[in-house]
């Protein structure tokens, strides 16, 4: 789903993908009834262009994982993939009304390092149930546009899961709404989903070799939004 500056490349030759089975026919409808209004919000406020989407498995469960540079980004992950995304938020968010909001497009509750067991349970429950997770493994917004240290978290995620990591990175958005600022300006925004990460590739690490990996793809997928957000500035 597009707007007037909301695009990707390989939109017009790659099928949609099945929704999964993790939400009903009439959460589906509202997801994507946000999916389009907050892609005009986005249109507007510079456009956002996406690489990588092939990397995006069309069935079964999966684990997204992203940089977090700014509030912005949990809504910019989603824009262009035709499959559904759920996501981890951490607890502190649902207040009245915007905690009903964030369920409503999928959202969950989790503890801020990501141990909360009962965000952990559900995590896996969407997961086994063929949705795919968005996670920031960071645990908390970049303070300067850097992918700073992965959270434990992600570690034990990742074994018990046993399900395809997505490694993606967000350009732009720092720039846009970083925390130092209050409100939001415009500017262009770029996202590359990278090489899926599947479970035999972790098999027999340590928890400190499967953090360095998980990351490193991550970094990869930074270079490529990086690169491509330059591109979209002239630079």
């Amino acid at each position: 789903m597009t707007a007037p500056g909301v695009s990707d490349p390989q939109s017009a030759s790659r099928p949609a993908a099945p929704a999964g089975r993790d939400r009903s026919a009439g959460k589906m409808l509202w997801y994507r009834l946000v999916q389009h209004v907050v892609a005009q919000v986005v249109s507007v406020f510079g456009g956002i262009r996406a690489t990588g989407r092939e990397n995006i498995p069309e069935t079964g469960g999966a684990i997204l994982v992203s940089n977090h540079l700014s509030h912005l980004d949990v809504f910019v992950l989603g824009i262009l993939l035709h499959r559904p995304l759920n996501y981890v938020a951490r607890s502190t968010l649902f207040l009245p009304g915007l905690g009903l909001f964030i369920r409503s497009v999928g959202g969950f509750p989790i503890q801020r390092d990501g141990k909360g067991s009962e965000g952990f349970k559900e995590t896996l429950r969407r997961v086994r149930n063929g949705g795919i997770v968005t996670f920031f493994p960071e645990g908390t917004r970049s303070s300067d546009g850097g992918i700073s240290d992965l959270k434990p978290g992600i570690v034990a995620l990742a074994s018990r899961a046993g399900v395809p990591i997505i490694p993606a990175a967000i350009a732009g958005t720092y720039e846009s709404w970083p925390k130092s600022r209050s409100l939001p300006r415009p500017h262009p925004i770029r996202v590359h989903y990278g090489r899926p990460i599947y479970p035999e590739e972790l098999a027999g690490l340590s928890p400190e070799a499967t953090t360095a990996v998980i990351r490193e793809r991550m970094l990869e997928s930074q270079r490529r939004a990086q690169a491509g957000l330059r591109g979209d500035l002239g630079e």
